[in-house]
């Protein structure tokens, strides 16, 4: 898939729920979600912080619509009703390898409606399908209990932990990583 394919795409989920790609014009509405949601992201997100501020916002922007165009990181926004509840995206790709690891976080309230689990189900379709990769990998924090129920429902394999691999406010945490591969995922939708 050509890079220029990747600056402006959506992805129905259902239900008034769909994924679409970051645009430059987003920046007012994910400061307003980061702040809305910092209590529940500062344990677990490194960028959370009590600060967080437009400029913040403005770069993560910036740099999602940049690296998109450069096929280094594929950020989309998690839109319910037309408003930004989330995000999801990949967060590295190794191009030789055919590695991708997808990253995700929910606004609070949105949580417990399998919102999250559908967006990551159709992220793996589209790195499998369109993308062409081979390898599909989540890591997340040990005590994470949510993100680490998603990889585990939807069939990746639990490969390893990285023992007091990082810290996240104030508390050390280890980092498990899940893997899931294009055969793999291929069986188990096709099942």
């Amino acid at each position: 898939m050509d890079a220029s394919e990747l600056i402006d795409l959506r992805i129905a989920l259902g239900d008034g729920v769909y994924l679409r790609t970051v645009r430059e014009e987003d920046v007012d509405e994910v400061l307003a979600l980061v702040t809305r949601n910092y209590d529940h992201l500062r344990t677990f997100m490194e960028w959370a912080k009590p600060n967080y501020s437009d400029e913040d916002a403005g770069d993560w922007v910036q740099r999602s619509v940049r690296e998109s165009e450069t096929g280094n990181v594929l950020n989309f926004l998690i839109c319910s009703g037309g408003r930004i509840i989330g995000t999801i995206g990949f967060a590295s790709f190794d191009h030789d390898a055919k590695v991708t690891e997808i990253g995700y976080w929910i606004d609070a309230a949105e949580q417990g409606k399998g919102i999250m689990g559908q967006a990551t189900r159709e992220l793996i379709d589209f790195a499998f399908d369109r993308l062409g990769v081979n390898r599909v990998q989540i890591r997340c924090a040990d005590e994470n209990l949510r993100s680490g129920a998603i990889p585990r429902k939807l069939g990746f394999r639990e490969e390893g932990r990285q023992r007091r691999h990082v810290m996240r406010d104030g508390k050390v945490y280890d980092f498990l990583i899940f893997g899931l591969l294009r055969d793999e995922w291929l069986s188990r939708r096709n099942a």
